[in-house]
């Protein structure tokens, strides 16, 4: 099983679209992916309903045991969309100890690159208990096309010791306004899952 933490400090990154997208790149290739909306603003949860209900399994675990729960969807990918850490620490630490691929979104600016900086302190924290050979990697999100910051950020976040994802999804409205409906196909979550498997292996 491949399990698939979106975690953060903060809200906004980008976990929930980042988890929906993902999540219908991976059935689309025919593979079993259940979405576990860990967030207790079940943001998953709503965007299902108004989508009139995923292809995939969906279901609302935000719990302090997800860890030793969210393996019952018993499919060939689980993906958590993990609530914040700075608001929801019991979830999201939870959650670190399930997953054996952590994803952590950033947007290229100098806000969210601070914030990696309290995010290490966790992640080292939870060193000791999380899956054997899990991998944390992270992905660029709301990348401008053609910018220096994007280049620059990935630069900065390799220097300091983390794996950067080489996909990087842009900023496009395409992902912005996309809350409610049916994501589209080929886009850089297709070339994100297959990252992902290759990362897994």
């Amino acid at each position: 099983m491949l399990r698939i933490a979106f975690i953060n400090l903060k809200p906004g990154t980008g976990k929930t679209t980042s988890a929906v997208w993902l999540a219908y790149a991976f059935h689309r290739r025919g593979l079993s992916v259940a979405l576990a909306d860990a967030d207790p603003g079940a943001s998953a949860l709503e965007w299902s309903d108004q989508a009139d209900g995923f292809p995939f399994k969906i279901g609302g675990l935000p719990v302090r045991d997800f860890h030793r729960r969210a393996d019952e969807f018993a499919t060939d990918v689980v993906i958590g969309d993990i609530p914040q850490i700075e608001d929801h620490a019991p979830i999201a630490r939870s959650a670190m100890r399930w997953a054996n691929v952590l994803v952590v979104p950033v947007a290229p600016t100098g806000i969210e690159l601070d914030r990696m900086a309290p995010l290490g302190d966790v992640l080292e924290e939870m060193e000791d208990v999380m899956r054997p050979g899990s991998r944390t990697c992270v992905l660029l999100n709301r990348v401008v096309s053609g910018a220096a910051s994007g280049p620059s950020a990935r630069r900065v976040l390799t220097g300091r010791g983390y794996d950067v994802l080489s996909t990087a999804v842009p900023r496009l409205e395409v992902f912005a306004q996309s809350f409610g409906a049916e994501p589209e196909t080929n886009t850089a979550y297709d070339q994100l899952a297959t990252e992902l498997l290759e990362v897994a292996r």
